[in-house]
């Protein structure tokens, strides 16, 4: 049973040295169990993140092709779930609304973020709380 999902946040971080959560991000990602849940929206959103860079998306791409990233493909079964999600959520965005998706298919899994503002508030089967690890939380 998969320990953890990964949203773009930490995955961006870890790669991106400049970024502000490099620090957190590589002591967090570098401790754990691969291979860490994730999905497509979240590769593509971290590959444009760091598009500045080209070896830092090639990094991104290793790390899928390696295995230390699965992908968890959503399209188009999850759609309903999806678009519910949205629904329920005006400010969440697709790759979010994704990403709890992936926490509803695996309730075990603790969600790894950067973005505690809007994942504190999301919730998954409708209310119940994600577990996270980012941060601002003691992960």
């Amino acid at each position: 049973m998969p320990e953890h999902i990964t949203d773009t946040g930490p995955l961006v971080g870890w790669i991106n040295r400049r970024d502000q959560w490099h620090g957190w991000s590589t002591g967090v990602l570098e401790a754990l169990e691969p291979p860490l849940l994730t999905c497509e929206a979240v590769i593509a959103e971290a590959a444009w993140q760091l598009a500045p860079s080209p070896e830092a998306v090639d990094r991104l791409y290793g790390l899928v092709e390696a295995g230390a990233l699965r992908i968890v493909d959503l399209l188009p079964e999850h759609m309903p779930h999806i678009r519910a999600l949205a629904a329920k959520y005006p400010q969440m965005d697709f790759c979010d609304a994704a990403v709890v998706r992936l926490a509803e298919m695996f309730p075990q899994a603790k969600v790894l973020t950067t973005d505690s503002a809007h994942f504190t508030v999301y919730r998954r089967f409708r209310d119940k709380p994600l577990t996270l690890i980012h941060p601002a939380g003691k992960g």
